[in-house]
């Protein structure tokens, strides 16, 4: 089994992620880890090298692949995979012990299966009020679209999955990523490999994920991640999923539904309290509701509706950009 890990200046985390890997259950002797570094300026690519170099690995690669995207890394480390079947690995995310075995297992005994992946679970960076909030905004089954990896669903197909193991031949025939998408790349993987079998998600298989450190971070993130994503659906002629649809069409309506509210200039001042008392009343039944994580503090429940509306507020206003304006 190969690991392949693409990574960018992530100093901070790629010790972690190795970490990790390093853990798997089933003998360090069967796998091999592959880390593309994009020619960092932090260290990364060195940092990797000496955990890796006393790991007692069957076999382990550092490559530097100048000035890469990520699908471009992860080409690279494809081509240096001997083994028969490929895990990619974020340098954020945090694998549990058994995930490589499971992954294996999966496809060896499921032929009708091109891909597995698992849940993807969001950890909070630190104790503090803002990072447990970013990490339970992300971990909210509605504030993120209710995809499968992301809402506690059971076992079962799947439009896309978190990361993805893969056999390295069919993921080879199907020309592995699409290098002139640097965001969105594993959707599209997905969408293709899906010709030669299913998605599978396994719920039991919960990755861990270190978000980004701030709100404002996290709407830069998906406001990048939906002007991709119509360049995606422009280019591939794929069309938005239904719950992708929803998102889109629902804060519209929201707003004409709002802007018809307040038209009238009798009561205005009225209908607009109204209007942003049940507008707060209705994020906070949302945090509550697609929370996965139990009780939590006001403080720490504010942060998390900032999250989901800059999560939200991000994607949309970049498929708005892309899809209106460009």
């Amino acid at each position: 089994m190969a690991v392949l890990i693409p990574a960018r200046n992530e100093a901070d985390s790629i010790g972690r992620c190795l970490e990790h890997v390093l853990a798997q259950d089933i003998g360090l002797d069967r796998l091999e880890v592959i880390v593309v570094d994009g020619d960092s300026t932090d260290g990364t690519g060195e940092i990797a090298a000496a955990i890796l170099e006393r790991a007692g690995l069957d076999r382990w690669v550092v490559h530097c692949n100048k000035g890469g995207s990520t699908p471009s890394n992860l080409n690279a480390g494809l081509a240096l995979v001997r083994a028969p079947v490929v895990c990619r690995v974020d340098a954020r995310s945090m694998v549990p012990p058994r995930y490589v075995r499971a992954c294996i297992e999966t496809l060896q005994s499921r032929p009708d299966v091109a891909v597995v992946g698992g849940a993807q679970v969001a950890v909070p960076r630190s104790e503090s009020n803002r990072d447990q909030g970013i990490a339970r905004a992300l971990n909210n089954r509605y504030g993120m679209g209710l995809s499968r990896y992301r809402r506690g669903a059971r076992s079962g197909r799947a439009d896309t999955v978190y990361l993805g193991a893969f056999r390295t031949a069919e993921l080879r025939g199907v020309g592995g990523w699409d290098e002139r998408l640097p965001t969105n790349q594993d959707f599209d993987l997905n969408r293709r490999i899906a010709h030669h079998g299913h998605v599978w998600f396994e719920s039991s298989l919960e990755v861990g994920y270190s978000p980004r450190s701030s709100v404002r971070q996290l709407w830069m993130q998906y406001h990048r991640f939906g002007r991709w994503k119509v360049r995606y659906w422009r280019m591939t002629g794929d069309r938005p999923q239904q719950r992708q649809m929803g998102i889109i069409v629902a804060p519209v309506l929201m707003l004409i539904a709002a802007i018809a509210f307040l038209v009238p200039r009798s009561g205005r001042m009225c209908r607009m309290s109204v209007l942003t008392v049940g507008t707060l009343g209705a994020a906070v039944a949302l945090e509550e509701l697609g929370s996965q994580e139990g009780t939590a503090g006001t403080v720490e429940r504010g942060w998390a509706i900032a999250g989901m509306v800059a999560v939200g507020s991000g994607w949309l206003s970049g498929v708005l950009r892309d899809a209106v304006f460009e």
